[in-house]
């Protein structure tokens, strides 16, 4: 089954025509919220990627140092959206798989900042600029396949200690895991970048409805584990659960970072009118 098909690709266009639709006219309706139309204030240099405008190149940087260099804009750094997307195994997980969802969510999330005239990069790549580029952006996503070393934690760490701090970032995946590992980003909270945390499960893991045995092989680890299934085993999964939704939540109203859960029967309309409302290109 195509990944990103035709379908897929007119609920993009007019999930785009809904939110300028809501916020107003063209203009206003990719802007975040507090922020003057057409504000422009200069803040410094990043080095040229292929895809970059041509008209933005510092020809006098170029003459000077030998090396290309694009100018940078408020408005642009503020319009840059990084997507760092799950690709650990357990995102294989789910009915559909959850990193089929993720990764729609993250299409729909460069389309609109693509259509913003911003950019988007898929962590760690380079970013991708214009709204025409959209195609690029798509080719990215479907080479993001789960794969077996694929880890969540390392791949935080390396995001909070770049270089360079991401002015958008959003982390796209199911945050099975201890949430030692997503404190990391609380170094980017305080080199001011917004973060947004996507928690994507599916139905049957929010709400299990199975009983009785089975034989479970765990997608990263790779053990057999047999289980026996019944209300109390249930009720103690559900607990469990909730519990660890709750933490993340909660780290994420502590540090002032955008918490969505979203499980894969969500619409992505119903995502991007309601808890991503304000989340890069689609502010």
């Amino acid at each position: 089954m195509e990944l990103f098909d035709a379908a897929f690709l007119k609920e993009l266009s007019a999930l785009h025509a809904a939110l300028l639709r809501l916020r107003g006219s063209p203009g206003e309706g990719v802007a975040r919220a507090g922020r003057a139309a057409g504000q422009s204030e200069f803040r410094g240099h990043r080095p040229y990627s292929q895809g970059d405008d041509l008209r933005r190149l510092d020809w006098n940087a170029y003459g000077r140092l030998g090396k290309m260099f694009v100018r940078e804009f408020e408005r642009e750094r503020h319009e840059h959206l990084t997507v760092l997307l799950d690709c650990s195994r357990s995102m294989a997980a789910g009915t559909p798989a959850k990193h089929v969802f993720a990764r729609h969510v993250a299409a729909a999330l460069g389309f609109l900042a693509l259509k913003a005239e911003g950019s988007a990069a898929l962590f760690p790549g380079t970013a991708i600029e214009g709204g025409t580029r959209v195609g690029k952006w798509l080719d990215a996503l479907r080479a993001a396949e789960p794969v077996d070393d694929g880890t969540l934690g390392p791949r935080l760490k390396a995001a909070a200690e770049g270089k360079r701090a991401p002015s958008d970032l959003v982390v796209i995946s199911d945050f099975m895991e201890p949430l030692a590992s997503v404190e990391t980003l609380t170094s980017l909270s305080e080199r001011r970048s917004n973060i947004t945390l996507v928690q994507v499960l599916s139905p049957d893991e929010i709400s299990p409805r199975f009983s009785g045995g089975a034989d479970l092989l765990g997608l990263e680890e790779r053990e057999e584990l047999r289980l026996t299934l019944d209300a109390s085993s249930l009720a103690a999964y559900r607990a469990e659960l909730e519990a660890h939704l709750e933490a993340l939540e909660t780290l994420c109203a502590r540090h002032g970072w955008t918490y969505a859960l979203a499980p894969t029967d969500t619409s992505l309309r119903a995502l991007f009118t309601g808890k991503l409302a304000l989340v890069g290109g689609a502010a």
